[in-house]
């Protein structure tokens, strides 16, 4: 078995990978940036009837986005799904948005064009099916053109939000090169509603599933014997951070943690029984701050680990080549510049 931990880097990036292989439980991908996701999803003001509060005139009252049925995935933080919205809804959250796809017919109900044109840039009508009939290859061509080309942000509108659900999921998944574990895993780790909450999305989910290529993924991420493993995510800096043990020698190391989830990351080796050994980064982190300095004085023990190539300080500045060893596993340090000149990857093989 063979994992690799990194940030930002595509196996294209690797010409040692071994073949099939795939970045699974880390999502290479940039995200927006946490004003733009807190921009978009601010709750909307709204008129409640003056029946309903006891006064002569109706009163504004504050209602969050998901309370609007209103998803915005923090991956990759700039697109919106929803249903079907009221006129003083849309009027509130499309100027939000610099293009809106309406994914039922033209001439749907629930379609409001004149709104719409007065608020986004770009309008684009796209009609995408389902669950019965489900979409055909052609509608699924232009729903994946419009994710690619529209301007951002970009709102997905469907009836209930779960086709935008299933479309948004479908783009990143060919986009990067997901398996079908992999978009699983993500589908939970995003929360979507289609894939965490629909009865009746079960039919589009196995269509997507099927159009995803089988590989071997599923079996290079199999946890080891004896290997801890459990991965985090911060929403606001779209970091995610894994911890790695050994279950014999109980010794772990922490990869990317976020400095305002230092306390939970502590927690979590705790809960779990282990002994952090060390600290590693991934690349000199312009997009967060690293929670390594504070651990370490926490934990005096602890050596911070970092790729020479990044210029940052730590206690071990690494080659590539070079092995992490936690218990009888080890980390093995590769070279993936991208996202930074000295961002590196770490390949988990078996034992040191």
């Amino acid at each position: 078995s063979q994992r690799l931990f990194g940030r930002r880097c595509t196996a294209a990036q690797l010409p040692h990978a071994p073949k099939g292989f795939s970045l699974r439980r880390f999502y290479a991908m940039g995200c927006a940036s946490s004003t733009e996701r807190a921009t978009l999803a601010k709750p909307v003001l709204v008129q409640v009837s003056a029946a309903s509060q006891g006064a002569e005139a109706p009163a504004a009252a504050e209602v969050s986005l998901a309370q609007l049925g209103v998803e915005v995935p923090a991956i990759p933080g700039d697109v919106g799904l929803c249903g079907q919205l009221s006129e003083e809804v849309v009027r509130s959250i499309a100027p939000r948005y610099a293009s809106w796809v309406y994914m039922n017919a033209a001439d749907d109900t629930g379609f409001l064009p004149e709104v719409l044109k007065q608020c986004v840039k770009q309008l684009e009508v796209r009609p995408f099916p389902g669950p019965d009939p489900l979409p055909s290859d052609d509608q699924v061509a232009a729903g994946l053109e419009a994710l690619s080309t529209l301007p951002r942000p970009l709102m997905l509108q469907c009836t209930s939000g779960n086709r935008a659900g299933a479309l948004l999921l479908l783009w990143l998944v060919q986009k990067h090169g997901y398996s079908a574990e992999s978009a699983k895993q993500f589908a939970e780790d995003m929360d979507l509603q289609f894939w965490q909450r629909c009865t009746k999305c079960g039919p589009m989910r196995e269509w997507l599933l099927a159009r995803l290529p089988s590989t071997e993924i599923g079996q290079i991420l199999k946890p080891a014997e004896g290997l801890v493993f459990s991965q985090l995510f911060d929403s606001e800096t779209c970091t995610y951070t894994y911890v790695l043990g050994c279950q014999d020698t109980k010794e772990a190391v922490l990869l990317d943690p976020v400095l305002e989830q230092k306390d939970r990351d502590l927690m979590v080796l705790r809960e779990l029984g282990l002994k952090l050994r060390y600290v590693i980064n991934t690349h000199a982190h312009a997009d967060h701050i690293t929670s390594g300095g504070l651990i370490r004085k926490e934990l005096p023990e602890v050596r911070t680990v970092i790729s020479k190539a990044s210029g940052a300080r730590a206690d071990w500045q690494v080659e590539p080549g070079e092995k992490v060893a936690f218990g009888r596993f080890a980390l093995e340090a590769l070279a993936t510049p991208g996202h930074t000149d000295g961002c590196f990857s770490w390949l988990l093989p078996g034992s040191p």
